[in-house]
């Protein structure tokens, strides 16, 4: 069979498949349009960009996650071509223009690959995987498989029954597997844990997203209505709304793209698609560690990654993070691989590079950050001693030029809001020792508030998680000359330590930006330290119970990370597996509320201002009352319920929790269960002429008092 599979035939054959992607989509095929619409657009344009770049010999993990990431940037940047020939094309982000300019585009990049392959191609090289069961268990590779089936049959019984044991069994065998990977590594075939830590990701991704109909009433909706707009208008126009959201092509651009190709609910690009590409971002990092702590270990990093709660409960509700720490992760394990010829690495590194950019500013600004002050520590180090560099003041410029380019003089708003970051930085350096110039989430990792004993346990294993990565940074530096780990990297790793420090330590940063995002970020290089952090430790205790001690980490922090210490005092804090609690009450999006948000947006007076609690704005946004971008409808103390009670001639949006059970939150707090909590009754003077009620979700019309 490999000696038929030829240049000749092989290439051929990609472009087969688009062919028959691109007849289910013209033909509009249920199930078969979503199904080879994603697999095709998401994995081979990357891999022909690898064939054009002869890296077919590269390891078949390391090929898999760079066919993905090449794939969506091309997604991206093509999108982004095609938007460009506006007016040319009056509708260039309509089906037509995208299919047909990805089809040329695709036609070109397939002839030159066959060009530069053709006389040296072998299809062992593509598919160039190892299968060893020799002495080694079969049942510990394929068991990881169960998890995503076991994942989607849980949620399907929690939607229809409410019945939680299948999650809950889930993440229990998990934990168990775990354990087992680990205590029996020496019969474990080397396949099973990048299999292993893909299948974990996606189970654990797909809990919260498909446990409602609807997106979560987080910063998802507000890029659900930027995606939105770019579908309705057929063309991305960042000038139209003056928003850092609509800066990024991940929200402007690529779910547009998605939903042309795929026709799925708008809804479920994010809930599917999103979490499908952002599950390989663990298995990214697993490429990225092994080279430094072996397979087993770059495993357990891997799984202390996606074991961080902002991994399972936070970032889906973020898209546009999604995305750029994806890129992110791939930079980094391109930066640091030396299989890969210096050249290629350039161009793989700039593409990923771009796409960061593009994707999120503060992801990007803190990339640019963490480079840039690593090539500094770098060039102090080499006056002292000679050592290798792979960052060069060159990749720097560039990197400067493009972000410049694409924030400071395409889009604008992310420039200037990340000046003005910085600025109010410096002003509130003398507000140092004020309580009020820290976040909410910050004050909660400091366990402020915080007297339940859930939330005491969750503060205190995140301390003691942390705790083992400082040793493990002490500890490398201390011996970074008897280690795998260059000084680059340990250079960027102290960076980001840095930046984690700066947050809790100086005012305004940790309000400014959310220490959410760069903790997960910061943990794609620095995982590896709770390794030899619980190395160091061992050596004090007993030399062989370094797995053991792994194993103590790990396991509490999943417990924690997937909200399961909640569940086992009896709160129910998850709405994975209550319908009830806290977290259930604040973002769960009800199907009434999506229908009145959906009215009102229809029907309403765009004169008029539309009033509702601080959890009701966001629904708004998603579905249905856009038009706040337009001055109709804005968020600030005068569109949310004042304590004061005062309110001028408008509409009132009363969400699920607000009608069902008659609990109304002026005021959002980052603090778990210590919200400003009202009776909706204290507003009765206000709800007098109904216009709109469905059982879970009713409209007023207020006239001014």
């Amino acid at each position: 069979m490999y000696r038929i599979l030829t240049a000749k035939i092989y290439f051929p054959v990609l472009l087969l498949l688009l062919c028959l992607t691109d007849l289910a989509i013209l033909l509009n095929l249920p199930f078969l349009r979503p199904i080879f619409g994603f697999l095709y657009f998401t994995i081979i344009p990357g891999m022909v960009i690898l064939h054009i770049l002869k890296l077919d010999r590269i390891e078949f993990a390391k090929k898999f996650v760079l066919s993905i990431g090449l794939s969506v940037s091309f997604l991206m940047f093509g999108g982004l071509l095609v938007n460009s020939f506006y007016p040319f094309i009056l509708k260039p982000v309509s089906l037509a223009p995208i299919l047909v300019s990805f089809n040329i585009i695709l036609l070109i990049m397939t002839f030159v690959a066959y060009k530069r392959n053709k006389d040296d191609f072998d299809i062992k090289n593509i598919f160039n995987f190892k299968l060893d069961f020799k002495d080694k268990s079969i049942p510990l590779l394929l068991f990881p498989i169960l998890f995503p089936f076991m994942s989607i049959f849980g949620i399907y019984l929690m939607n229809t029954q409410g019945n939680n044991v299948i999650l809950l069994a889930m993440l229990l065998l998990i934990m168990v597997y775990v354990i087992l990977i680990t205590l029996l590594h020496k019969v474990v075939p080397n396949q099973a844990y990048p299999i292993a830590i893909l299948m974990i990701s996606i189970s654990l991704l797909f809990i919260l997203p498909l446990r409602s109909n609807h997106i979560e009433s987080q910063d998802i909706n507000i890029e659900y209505f930027f995606f939105q707009q770019t579908l309705s208008n057929q063309h991305w126009d960042v000038s139209k709304f003056l928003c850092c959201y609509n800066a990024c092509l991940s929200v402007g651009i690529l779910p547009a793209i998605y939903q042309l190709l795929l026709n799925m609910n708008g809804e479920y690009i994010y809930k599917i698609a999103y979490n499908l590409i952002f599950a390989v971002t663990p298995l990214c990092l697993y490429v990225l560690f092994k080279r430094y702590v072996g397979e087993l270990y770059a495993f357990l990093a891997s799984f202390l990654f996606v074991s961080q709660h902002r991994y399972i409960n936070i970032i889906y509700m973020l898209p546009r993070v999604e995305i750029a720490l994806f890129s992110f992760a791939l930079a980094m394990m391109v930066f640091f691989d030396d299989e890969i010829d210096k050249m290629n690495k350039k161009i793989l590194f700039l593409i990923l590079l771009f796409a960061v950019i593009i994707s999120h500013y503060s992801t990007a600004y803190i990339f640019f950050i963490v480079l840039f002050l690593s090539w500094l520590i770098t060039e102090i180090v080499r006056k002292r001693i000679s050592l290798k560099k792979d960052l060069s003041t060159k990749i720097l410029i560039v990197f400067f030029v493009l972000i410049f380019f694409w924030y400071g003089q395409v889009t604008e708003v992310p420039f200037t809001s990340g000046i003005r970051f910085f600025e109010r930085t410096f002003i509130n350096l003398g507000n140092f020792f004020i309580e009020e110039s820290r976040s909410q989430g910050l004050k909660v990792l400091y366990g402020e508030g915080l007297t339940d004993l859930p939330n005491q346990i969750f503060v205190i294993v995140f301390y003691i998680t942390n705790l083992v990565i400082s040793i493990g940074s002490l500890s490398l530096i201390r011996r970074y000359k008897d280690s795998n780990f260059s000084v680059e990297y340990i250079s960027m790793m102290l960076v980001f330590l840095a930046i984690i420090l700066s947050m809790i330590a100086l005012p305004y940063v940790s309000t400014g930006y959310s220490i959410t995002k760069l903790y997960l970020q910061a943990l794609v290089l620095l995982a590896p330290m709770i390794i030899i952090g619980s190395k160091t430790i061992s050596k004090y205790i007993y030399p062989r119970s370094t797995s053991l001690i792994i194993l103590l980490i790990l396991i509490p922090q999943f417990i924690c990370g997937t909200y399961l210490v909640y569940q086992v005092f009896g709160v129910p804090y998850s709405y994975a597996f209550n319908s009830e609690g806290y977290k259930y009450d604040m973002t769960y999006v009800h199907d009434q509320e999506v229908a009145a948000s959906q009215w009102l947006g229809n029907y309403d007076n765009p004169e008029l201002r539309i009033y509702t609690d601080c959890y009701g704005f966001k629904r708004l946004i998603g579905h249905g009352c856009g038009d706040m971008w337009r001055g109709a409808f804005k968020y600030d103390q005068e569109s949310v319920f004042a304590e004061n009670k005062s309110m001028r001639k408008g509409y009132i949006y009363l969400r699920y929790q607000n009608v069902v059970d008659g609990i109304l939150i002026p005021k959002q707090s980052g603090i778990p269960f210590h919200q400003d909590i009202h009776n909706t009754s204290e507003y009765h003077i206000f709800l007098n002429d109904m216009i709109y009620s469905n059982g879970g979700a009713e409209i007023y019309l207020s006239m001014k008092r």
